[in-house]
């Protein structure tokens, strides 16, 4: 993390960028050249997703992992019918409707709104049972994935996807590039995989700054922000010529180039027949072994283990990004004269429209789950809705028979409008609940809903969902007090009190933008901060021994720039590393071969290298939480 989409954008314009890079240094295009040659490689693809798809891990997760997995990929199939409603059924009828008025077929006429009547009802309340279930059940499926380093764990009780960004990231990284040889694939696989250590070292501070806090205290809120920064990206990057030719689209595709739902993107990360190539498999397992086999660590993974996690994590990216949309409903506007005492008849039968619930925006009375069961009951009402209106077409079949033949159809057409309208809107609110709990994607038209689509993406408007409001030297925050009933923590910016020491969220020219800016904003990059690549240690030994106030998050406590605070603090007004496709580029180029252990989840500061608490049994109690005075960890 970021999201599979911020990496994947960053990895198909790592070659050209690396390019420059090499060409500014007067280095050969060794490297550019490498990825070059194969655009379309699923090795520097998959390379980019890093650890993440170790969040899949069902050696690991087990039943947690087979719980939210089953939900979502249930969901799926549950709205899967209503993309294919409008052409499958509303063209269909409509034709058949004609037909029908034409010969004067009252049997067939309604034989048509009846079959309409059952699929409608079949669809929707199987997609409201699948869906509301969980959304109202106050079961968070998250909440399963509570970072063991949160819990105070021993290291060998962690999860790789958490211990690879937390422990010897950067020598994991080497070692593979060491193994890859001569092997081109694997190499390219490298490359990626430290593109994605590039991102995460610039992109997770600008998600924790609007999450409130990292991964590790907040990681619902973690996984919704970064869908809305994947959904941002997404509609932000047009794909280039070459990167769509990558997704090898045919006729059956239905290809959106702005939303990640019909982005094909899993087709960037696919090997062939969607196994992990044994080669891969093989370097990832003996690069764990001599990186992490004299220490603590997770549990040994098998290549059957790896090749399990791949597959699982693929059958859920390619559902992401290949479901599609429903087709929204063409407006039809009402029909003559002709039709004004039928139309009045239809009206004042309409199913009362639920009372209102919810709450708006900002502080005071916001109700996540207010909203919910708002979203659920409106649901229930459409589906009365949709019923209704397809009955007083079968009921009044008599009346609509004796209107004249462009007036009957008039008034079908509009009435079918009505159909295809509610079917859409139930479709609509149901998917926009699961963007809401964090299990799907936005699409490209939630981009335009308030209060959401300015509080989860930049970092001065986090405030209008409720909560508290983003303060740059007020971080990070403590872990909102939840457990598994706890469904709608994750919507609003955290009010807890900060965990001590301080620290600086993200470079301050950062704070109040939009994602671009962090993953290829053109923003130049302050070569003091480079660095933070040899930094002996978080702090200037001795910190501790003074009370942390809030300006320690600027100001720094030695003069030699040999820790990272220090050196944070002299370059917090600065862009710091720049963005995350520069950086990738500058890093790989000049540390491919020893790149720093830098934390990947952005932890406790900005471009911190790997660190332990010294009293991690009791992290989540503690405040201030003090860390080992070295990076040296064994």
């Amino acid at each position: 993390m970021p999201g599979p989409i911020v990496h994947l954008i960053v990895q198909q314009r790592l070659a050209s960028r690396l390019r420059r890079v090499e060409k500014a240094n007067h280095a050969p295009p060794t490297l550019s050249n490498l990825l070059a040659a194969d655009p379309c490689s699923p090795y520097a693809g998959f390379g980019s997703m890093g650890p993440d798809f170790l969040f899949f891990s069902m050696r690991e997760y087990g039943s947690a992992i087979g719980d939210l997995t089953n939900f979502i990929f249930k969901a799926y199939d549950a709205l899967e019918p209503f993309i294919e409603f409008y052409e499958e059924h509303i063209e269909p009828v409509i034709d058949a409707v004609e037909d029908a008025l034409t010969a004067l077929d009252q049997a067939l006429f309604n034989g048509i709104f009846t079959d309409l009547s059952n699929l409608a009802s079949a669809i929707s309340t199987t997609a409201l049972t699948a869906i509301g279930s969980v959304i109202t059940s106050n079961v968070d499926l998250f909440y399963a994935f509570y970072p063991k380093v949160q819990a105070g764990a021993p290291e060998n009780d962690w999860y790789w996807f958490d211990f690879l960004h937390y422990r010897r990231t950067g020598q994991f990284c080497s070692r593979m590039w060491d193994l890859a040889g001569g092997d081109d694939d694997l190499k390219r696989y490298v490359l990626g995989y430290a593109s994605h250590i590039g991102t995460d070292v610039v992109g997770h501070p600008f998600v924790n700054s609007v999450v409130g806090g990292p991964y590790r205290m907040h990681w619902k809120r973690h996984k919704l922000v970064e869908n809305w920064i994947d959904a941002y990206a997404r509609n932000y990057y047009p794909d280039s010529a070459k990167t769509k030719g990558c997704l090898n689209l045919t006729s059956d595709d239905t290809y959106v180039p702005n939303a990640i739902n019909g982005s094909y993107y899993y087709r960037l990360c696919a090997f062939p027949d969607e196994k992990l190539p044994e080669k891969l498999g093989n370097m990832i397992l003996q690069a764990m072994d001599d990186v992490y086999g004299g220490m603590a660590h997770p549990v040994t993974f098998s290549f059957d283990d790896l090749d399990d996690t791949y597959r699982l994590w693929l059958m859920w990216f390619e559902r992401a990004t290949s479901f599609g949309s429903m087709h929204p409903p063409t407006p039809v506007p009402p029909p003559g004269s002709a039709t004004a005492a039928l139309v009045t008849d239809y009206v004042s039968g309409l199913p009362s429209f639920p009372g209102s619930g919810g709450g708006g925006g900002g502080g005071g009375g916001f109700s996540i789950l207010a909203i919910f069961a708002a979203i659920l009951a409106f649901v229930e009402w459409l589906i009365d809705l949709v019923t209704y209106t397809i009955e007083w077409i079968i009921t009044h079949t008599v009346d609509i028979f004796l209107l004249p033949i462009t007036e009957a159809l008039a008034l079908l057409k509009w009435l079918i409008y009505q159909i295809h309208k509610g079917i859409y809107q139930i479709y609509d609110n149901l998917r926009w609940t699961l963007v809401l709990g964090g299990y799907f994607f936005p699409e490209p038209q939630d981009l335009a809903k308030e209060p959401w689509r300015r509080a989860l993406l930049n970092t001065s408007f986090v405030s209008l969902t409720g909560g508290g409001s983003a303060n740059f030297c007020i971080y990070p925050h403590k872990q909102v007090n939840h457990n598994v009933t706890s469904v709608e923590h994750h919507l609003t910016y955290p009010t807890t009190p900060v965990e001590l020491p301080y620290a600086e969220p993200m470079p301050k020219e950062l704070f109040g933008t939009y994602p671009h800016v962090f993953i290829d904003g053109g923003i130049a990059f302050n070569p003091v901060a480079e660095g933070l690549y040899d930094v002996k240690g978080p702090y200037t030994p001795g910190f501790y021994a003074t009370p942390s106030q809030p300006t320690n998050c600027m100001s720094p406590t030695s003069v030699d720039f040999a820790w990272t605070h220090d050196l944070d603090a002299a370059t917090w007004n600065s862009t710091q590393f720049g963005s995350a496709l520069d950086f990738s580029a500058r890093l790989i180029l000049a540390r491919i071969e020893k790149m720093p252990n830098f934390n990947l989840d952005g932890d406790r500061g900005y471009a911190w290298h790997t660190w332990r608490a010294t009293d991690p049994k009791d992290i989540e109690a503690n405040n201030p939480v003090p860390v080992e005075e070295s990076y040296d960890l064994s």
